[in-house]
């Protein structure tokens, strides 16, 4: 049996130094004298447009070690508590402009009654679905805090993730993985991939300096360096399913006079794609994600710096190319690809930073301490995200594919069923007569649930039948009083939690 003993990580960033910190703290933590080493080049520039995270994260720095003040202060961080989607529903007018949420907390469980079934048989006399079945949604209108300054840390009244400067963040996780866990760091620009029986043996610049691994992780980004170019594992396209293939990004600095800073990513859609933007404490990172198949990119920088308005004048713009689809084996021989070198849906849901999370804790969790171990794991972890990549690609197909715009070519394409895929389209036939429930998220590996789903399908205004089984179970009466019981808890919000802005500023020591 050959044991490993160096893992190698290709490419640092926010994939990278957050798996080095994963693996290491794992390993730390079972006594192993696995050494991981990280190589990253100096060539390489992050960008830092403003990301988001899901509810995870908060977990992840609390298992890494790194204390959720100094994260907030070095990051930039605010707290992140929903999506808000404006006019993905219906086509925008000068007099309406809908918009609906994809909340972190759950619809609320009250008094033995179902909400969401009480609010799809009563649904014509109650305000839309997040307002009707969560303060939280109150709590992000008022741009409130989701915790008081006094709360523990990693704690909270609602449930929150982090909006953050993904190069500092980067730079934090760089810091804290060498000087606290032990992980080498290498500065080198591979230039030649070496392979062996196991499948990589090593890395080099092509001249003098070479690494060699029993293991190694491919952080390399969309370069793919290992398991795209050295170990040609099969590329799985979407650009079928999800049409983008573009994004404009821009930073905006705050306004001195700003008093606040939105506590959702907020995600406006426009005629080829949508737009987000994410308050940070210094600035807003506000980019256009399109398809250059529907606009031109002279037409689409445009359309970003209308939505900016005036204070865009001066500022630069970044395009980046995403393409959009996944590896079929992010897991191939003894390389194993984590963050975009594995897959890359768009940005819509913030599932990036949430795959490597993902990713690295599930490495860690079951990592091959003998080589002859290495096919049995990675048949596992290939049928794993599999699965999670084709599921994240319905999820986010679903906000596009329900949507009654028809303002655009863009919209019109994206609601034929030629687009869908078989497994979405079987959804969406069964729950027209029943509603989602548990019982359509039965596989753990689901990263969206039945409550998600739920926000999404009920905020484009999906309408299902209610079988007369579940119709006849409801109560009016018992419904209206929880309803307006959340309404008042959200409302009366203000009096407990702390403007938002006011609240990140104090706990990072900028007040």
């Amino acid at each position: 049996m050959t044991e490993v003993k160096n893992v190698v990580i290709v490419g640092g960033g926010t994939s990278g130094w957050l798996t080095a910190a994963i693996l290491a703290k794992k390993f730390s933590d079972s006594k192993s004298q696995i050494q991981i080493t990280l190589i990253e080049s100096s060539e390489i520039l992050t960008i830092g447009v403003g990301e988001g995270t899901f509810p995870t994260m908060l977990h992840t720095l609390q298992y890494i070690g790194i204390d959720e003040r100094e994260f907030l202060k070095t990051c930039q961080a605010s707290f992140k508590q929903a999506i808000k989607f404006v006019n993905w529903r219906k086509t925008p007018n000068s007099q309406s402009r809908d918009y609906y949420y994809h909340l972190f907390n759950a619809p609320a469980q009250a008094q033995g009654i179902d909400l969401t079934n009480e609010w799809l048989a009563y649904r014509g006399h109650k305000p839309d679905f997040a307002h009707a079945v969560s303060a939280q949604a109150y709590i992000c209108d008022q741009n409130l805090g989701p915790r008081n300054l006094e709360a523990a840390d990693y704690s909270w009244k609602a449930k929150y993730a982090y909006h953050l400067d993904a190069g500092k963040f980067g730079e934090l996780l760089r810091h804290h993985t060498i000087k606290r866990l032990g992980v080498k760091h290498k500065i080198m620009t591979v230039a030649k991939v070496e392979q062996n029986e196991y499948g990589i043996a090593s890395v080099s610049d092509g001249e003098e300096e070479k690494i060699s691994g029993d293991f190694f992780i491919d952080c390399s980004g969309f370069a793919s360096l290992l398991i795209g170019k050295a170990l040609r594992s099969e590329w799985v396209d979407k650009s079928k399913q999800l049409f983008v293939d573009h994004a404009l990004a821009m930073q905006v600095p705050n306004d001195k006079e700003k008093i606040h800073i939105a506590s959702s990513t907020i995600s406006t859609a426009q005629e080829a794609g949508w737009i987000w933007d994410i308050g940070l404490q210094n600035r807003r990172g506000i980019g256009y994600v399109y398809s250059s198949a529907y606009t031109e990119h002279e037409r689409a920088e445009e359309t970003l710096r209308r939505y900016v308005g005036p204070a865009e004048t001066g500022l630069s713009v970044k395009r980046l190319t995403m393409n959009v689809g996944y590896r079929k084996q992010c897991w191939k021989k003894n390389c194993v690809a984590v963050g975009f070198s594995g897959g890359f849906m768009e940005p819509l849901e913030a599932t990036a930073i949430a795959m490597v999370e993902t990713a690295a804790l599930l490495l860690a969790g079951s990592f091959p301490e003998k080589k002859e171990a290495i096919p049995a794991v990675a048949q596992k972890f290939n049928q794993i995200f599999e699965y999670r990549w084709e599921k994240i690609a319905d999820f986010i197909k679903l906000h596009y594919c329900l949507s009654e715009r028809r303002d655009s070519q863009f919209w019109i394409d994206n609601c034929k069923r030629s687009s869908i895929s078989d497994a979405l389209k079987a959804k969406l036939e069964l729950w027209k007569y029943f509603p989602p429930s548990e019982n359509d998220f039965a596989n753990k590996n689901e990263m969206f649930g039945l409550s998600s789903y739920q926000y999404i399908l009920y905020g484009m205004g999906f309408q299902p039948d209610l079988p007369l089984g579940i119709r006849s179970l409801t109560n009016a009466q018992k419904a209206e009083q929880v309803f307006s019981a959340i309404r008042q808890q959200g409302i009366g919000a203000k009096d407990e939690l702390s403007d938002h802005m006011h609240l990140v500023s104090q706990l990072s020591g900028r007040h």
